[in-house]
């Protein structure tokens, strides 16, 4: 995915963007409804990440995505909108238009749905369907490889938009050994990076003692653990259940969560969630981001 050339945007791009008058932007920043900062010769210059915030914040219709660096968002909402939202990325999705998939999600943040609206409804729905097209296909495991790396793309890119605030809590997790599949811990850390979290992803088949060592030198707040699969459950209960007792007086706490996290027979501790949405991941987290001691 291109990089973006500028992290700051002036208020004309910002205007041109939302499709304002460049005087709305400048009392709207006045009134302190938008964030800006300014340069030595005083003019104003909005964040990037500010100016997502205001758009979603405000409801307000983003008429060219690409000067808030989503162009394809502009591309899913010029496309004929026939179907619900998991219908549509289903359908993007199934016939590889990565463009339409992605600008889709990027359409729906800009709206104003949370990351965890996002993957518990239209992402799970359609990576569900596009998932069992292996028993009726003989491309079927290679749509799902293709749809998962789009999906994959689109919150990645999500997540580099979410600029941690300074001293922001650290969140770190992965999926655990034997557990293959890269979106829903990519997933985790974007909606925790929505709910003010710094986060670290380890990525899929991922040891509990690599995450050990990664609590060890980094010292996170939040561990999360996702589990789409568990070849090794007993064991796994057993090492994640460890790894809470080891997070205890550190103050940080364990989230595990996923389709297999149900299979799991876990002690009830007090640092330990298990939850079967992303929803209640960003509650559980919301909760720790506002207790939580800015970091150094």
């Amino acid at each position: 995915m291109k990089k973006m050339e500028t992290d700051v945007l002036s208020t004309h791009e910002l205007a041109d963007a939302l499709g304002v008058s460049e005087s709305s932007i400048k009392r709207w920043a006045d009134e302190g409804l938008l964030r800006v900062s300014r340069t030595a010769g005083g003019h104003r210059r909005i964040a990037r990440a500010e100016a997502i915030r205001f758009a979603r914040a405000t409801r307000a219709a983003v008429v060219r995505p690409a000067r808030l660096g989503l162009p394809e968002a502009g591309v899913a909402a010029a496309d004929e909108r026939s179907g619900d939202d998991a219908e549509r990325l289903y359908r993007y999705l199934e016939r590889g238009a990565g463009a339409l998939a992605r600008g889709l999600v990027f359409q729906l943040y800009l709206e104003g749905q949370t990351v965890a609206a996002i993957v518990d409804g239209p992402v799970r729905a359609a990576l569900e369907r596009i998932g069992m097209l292996w028993h009726e296909r003989a491309d079927g495991v290679f749509c799902e490889h293709r749809a998962t790396e789009f999906c994959a793309q689109a919150l990645h890119q999500l997540r580099l938009l979410l600029v941690p605030p300074a001293g922001a809590p650290l969140a770190l997790g992965a999926a655990p050994a034997g557990d293959p599949y890269l979106v829903p811990s990519l997933a985790a850390a974007a909606v925790l990076a929505s709910e003010g979290f710094d986060t670290v992803n380890l990525g899929a088949d991922t040891p509990i003692e690599a995450l050990e060592q990664a609590v060890e030198s980094l010292g996170p707040r939040l561990v999360w653990v996702s589990m789409s699969a568990a070849p090794h459950s007993e064991r796994l209960g057993r090492e994640l259940a460890a790894l809470a007792r080891t997070l205890a007086p550190r103050g940080a706490h364990l989230a595990v969560g996923g389709r297999a996290a149900a299979g799991l027979r876990l002690p009830a501790l007090p640092n330990l969630q298990v939850g079967a949405s992303m929803a209640e991941l960003a509650a559980f987290a919301r909760g720790l981001a506002s207790a939580a001691p800015a970091r150094d």
